[in-house]
């Protein structure tokens, strides 16, 4: 346990002097990185790339993710057409690592740094890409600053909190998800480092890379177990941000095995939002936008050029 521990430790310490290296490379030809004051003035690590006059799209990730997530998306021919703008969100990645309640907990802190992000791009009317715990903080955002200010939501692999679902979630018991609950927030970094690559299995899918699955990993290793517990217990029904939704384009892309939402959940939200388009994703579970990238790509192009018309 111990050697593989330390040659996570080890392949965490090269990854990072990588992208270190790669992103300043790429800064120069195709991206950019601001640091964005977020709620309570919280950093945000901010990635941009693509068209500068092309229409806006904002990429938010998924728990214990990062913009790195989206690699399949901003290193593609959607940068020829889009401007692409993609975040760390609190907690993850290069952005602030905060660890008090006041600073996780609250819905209208994921909706600050939201509308602080729109705000320092100067986006003007962006799609937001909502990939799981995405799903969530773009609910937040809906909640305080409505939906004048975007374009159209793509949902991916969440719920959203907008209809509601039984527990447990992904057919583990109760049992199941206290022990993992208590493991992404244990200060015992075998623990944690244990449970963050069993995370990375359960998102597992036919074809998936080495090097994604270790991005997968070395993401989640980045989000502290501080932070998660801070943000534990945090209210995640949204059902009260639905109706808000009915006159937005909304796209909900999923895969029929993904391990986190029950069918009947994926029912509940057709009949919440019927004029909502939904695109299933045959033998593909949480990660659509990499697992099958070309037809993700080009949905979600086709949506963000309807969005904007």
């Amino acid at each position: 346990m111990k050697m593989v521990l330390l040659r996570r430790l080890i392949a965490l310490g090269l990854f990072v002097i990588a992208q270190t290296s790669s992103n300043f490379a790429f800064a120069e030809n195709t991206m950019s990185f601001v640091t964005v004051s977020g709620h309570g003035g919280a950093a945000l690590n901010v990635m941009e790339t693509g068209n500068p006059a092309g229409p806006e799209i904002l990429f938010v990730h998924g728990m214990g993710m990062s913009y790195l997530s989206f690699q399949p998306q901003y290193n593609s021919d959607l940068a020829k057409e889009f401007r692409i703008v993609a975040l760390d969100l609190r907690g993850h990645g290069n952005s602030a690592k905060p660890w008090n309640e006041a600073d996780v907990k609250p819905s209208e802190v994921w909706a600050d740094d939201i509308a602080a992000v729109i705000a320092a791009k100067n986006l003007k009317k962006p799609v937001i890409v909502a990939w799981s715990f995405g799903g969530f903080v773009t609910a937040d955002y809906v909640r305080k600053y409505g939906t004048s200010g975007i374009a159209g939501v793509n949902f991916v692999g969440t719920l959203a909190g907008l209809v509601k679902q039984e527990p447990p979630v992904g057919n583990m018991s109760p049992e199941e998800m206290k022990r993992r609950a208590a493991m992404q927030t244990s200060g015992n970094f075998e623990d944690f480092l244990t449970i963050v690559e069993q995370t990375t299995k359960m998102f597992e899918y036919p074809g998936i890379t080495p090097e994604y699955r270790e991005l997968m990993f070395n993401m989640g290793v980045m989000v502290p177990p501080y932070f998660r517990k801070a943000f534990s217990g945090a209210n995640l029904d949204h059902q009260d941000v639905t109706p808000v939704l009915v006159d937005l384009p909304v796209l909900v892309s999923m895969g029929e095995s993904d391990r986190g939402y029950a069918d009947a959940g994926y029912g509940l939200l057709k009949k919440a939002l019927p004029h909502a388009k939904f695109s299933e994703y045959a033998a593909t579970g949480h990660l659509p936008f990499a697992h099958h990238p070309d037809r993700f790509n080009g949905e979600l192009a086709a949506f963000v050029r309807d969005a904007n018309r």
